[in-house]
């Protein structure tokens, strides 16, 4: 029989499903389909998939028509099946990922629960849904949630078997880590390679196997192409970074600061048990055997895109799992153990309220610098965090400084924050964010045989072609502007507004047909202001009426 709460006449298991609840709709589901796709990757993707489902050609991604092969296609498999049952939408689009982010939660949790105790697998499950990067990731439809989701998954279940002695267990790893590798190709097993080849330093007994006969197909049915395209181009170069590749700088410490703002507030928690290690180590102590792997996943992982010259913040997330059951655990010491041998994880947990406190009062004074014409209410977003933080420094002076039993104040802190982000951000976002708006019109209002072109605007391109569901042709030069409206077809570009008043300066016979007020760039460094002004389709043939009226 489940215990109760007594002063609210519910048993304690509906408590614990009710903060479930909570979190996976303030995180995951709540408004999940209310923003448009975002450029590049996520418009992108679902423009692939889009195609596959079309064409029916479900074993080689597409792009107007013809094969795009970057990316192993489990991912759009995923993808094209939640299209196929609801229909195609933002919500269907990012449905995978949503459902892998509420896989991870429980895998977490399982981990915890075994590795630690129960208490710990459900605070680390609860800390890992709550850092930043697991809000942002699991309302986007990319590869990353998806990929930790099958990969970490993985590595639990390894972990998990080598616990339990669980044959079972252990061939499940197996089969994710081959879903892993289906959806981001081979940086899978060499992740998990690496980490069971570390991991016997430690001792305990691992092994790796994976493969999947859709690499061996496509190798045979493309050749050369699959090699320069997807084994290259998909993966090598991401680790090379040649500069056919790419030209952005090298930055061998972007990923220190993902790792503290990404997994932001429990980084820091994992710091201070950081320094209490080192202490118990010069003591001549140590941390379990199953805490030791979980500081090795998670330096595979960081250490291993450190090293890789191209770099993107989200690369890390497979580490966030285990970072946060690191931090679960630090935070039950901290309250456990004695004072000497937790100081700095101590002093890590009010300081994280101290970052609150300094985090709202910077935003107050500046969040309506970035002129994202932000409303009034937004004034909440600091507030919660400044309230948070003061809570926890109060809980502090009253108990001797003794840690909370549970990180439930800065949870809730995060939570009210993400909340107001989605009532409140997530409009102003798609207020600024013109591309939809402007491809929905051209795909309502461009005939059959007309084109549509990208001037100067490649940044937007992936979500101009998914919402006018047809190829758009980039156009860069005055030149390139005349030849395409030279053609006996009509003709729609989409333009900067100034870029429209320099060609008709300059003579092009171009005439406006839509505009829309958004955001076109940013200025300034650090702190950077939104700049405003508007986003024009010109075309070849004058309307005979605009399409809708100037915002």
């Amino acid at each position: 029989m489940q215990p109760r709460v007594a002063w609210l006449g519910v048993s304690s298991l509906w408590l614990h499903r009710l903060r479930w609840i909570a979190i996976g709709w303030t995180v995951v589901f709540w408004r999940l389909g209310y923003l448009s796709l975002l450029d590049p990757d996520e418009a992108h993707y679902a423009e692939l998939t889009r195609e596959m489902l079309r064409s029916n050609s479900w074993l080689v991604p597409l792009l107007d028509g013809l094969p795009f092969i970057d990316k192993p296609v489990f991912f759009h498999w995923l993808q094209g099946s939640a299209v196929w049952l609801l229909g195609e939408s933002e919500f269907a689009v990012r449905l995978p990922t949503a459902l892998a982010a509420i896989g991870l939660f429980a895998v977490t949790r399982r981990l915890g629960l075994v590795l630690f105790e129960e208490e710990i697998g459900e605070w680390g499950a609860i800390m890992f849904a709550t850092i930043p990067a697991t809000f942002a990731l699991s309302n986007v439809a990319l590869f990353d949630m998806v990929f930790t989701a099958f990969l970490f998954g993985a590595v639990a279940c390894l972990l998990i078997a080598s616990a339990q002695r669980s044959r079972r267990v252990e061939y499940a790893g197996y089969a994710l880590l081959t879903l892993a590798t289906m959806t981001k190709g081979p940086v899978a097993p060499v992740l998990v390679g690496l980490f069971i080849g570390f991991g016997y330093t430690l001792g305990p007994h691992a092994r790796e196997r994976a493969s999947s006969p859709w690499f061996i197909w496509m190798s045979f049915h493309f050749g050369d192409r699959f090699l320069n395209d997807y084994l290259l181009a998909g993966n090598v170069w991401y680790f090379t970074q040649p500069t056919r590749f790419s030209s952005r700088a090298i930055d061998h410490a972007f990923y220190a600061r993902t790792f503290v703002g990404g997994f932001f507030p429990w980084t820091i928690v994992m710091i201070g048990r950081g320094i209490d290690a080192m202490r118990r180590r010069a003591g001549g102590r140590g941390f379990s055997l199953d805490e030791q792997l979980l500081w090795l996943w998670t330096a595979v992982v960081i250490g291993f895109f450190t090293l890789a010259r191209f770099k993107l913040d989200h690369y890390i997330f497979p580490a966030a799992p285990a970072c946060c059951l690191l931090a679960a655990r630090a935070w039950r010491d901290a309250v456990d153990c004695p004072r000497e041998q937790t100081r700095a994880t101590r002093i890590a947990i009010f300081g994280i309220g101290a970052v609150m406190v300094v985090s709202g009062a910077f935003l107050s004074v500046f969040q309506f610098d970035l002129d994202l014409e932000l409303p009034a209410a937004s004034i909440l977003l600091p507030a919660a965090l400044a309230v948070g933080g003061i809570l926890l420094l109060a809980r502090g002076t009253l108990d001797r400084w003794t840690p909370p039993v549970t990180a439930a104040i800065p949870v809730a802190t995060l939570l009210a924050v993400y909340a107001i982000v989605v009532t409140i951000g997530f409009p102003t976002l798609e207020r600024v964010r013109p591309i939809s708006s402007v491809g929905i019109r051209l795909h309502n209002n461009v005939p059959a045989d007309g084109v549509v072109g990208l001037y100067r605007l490649e940044r937007w391109r992936a979500s101009l072609r998914y919402y006018v569901d047809r190829p758009v042709e980039r156009v860069e030069t005055p030149e390139d502007v005349r030849a395409i409206i030279a053609r006996d077809a009509p003709v729609y570009i989409v333009m900067l507004r100034r870029e429209y008043d320099a060609l008709r300066h300059d003579g092009v016979p171009l005439h406006q047909v839509f505009r829309r007020r958004c955001v076109i760039g940013t200025t300034g460094t650090g702190i950077r202001r939104q700049q405003w002004g508007y986003l024009v389709v010109a075309s070849n043939r004058r309307p005979r009426l605009p399409w809708t009226p100037d915002q």
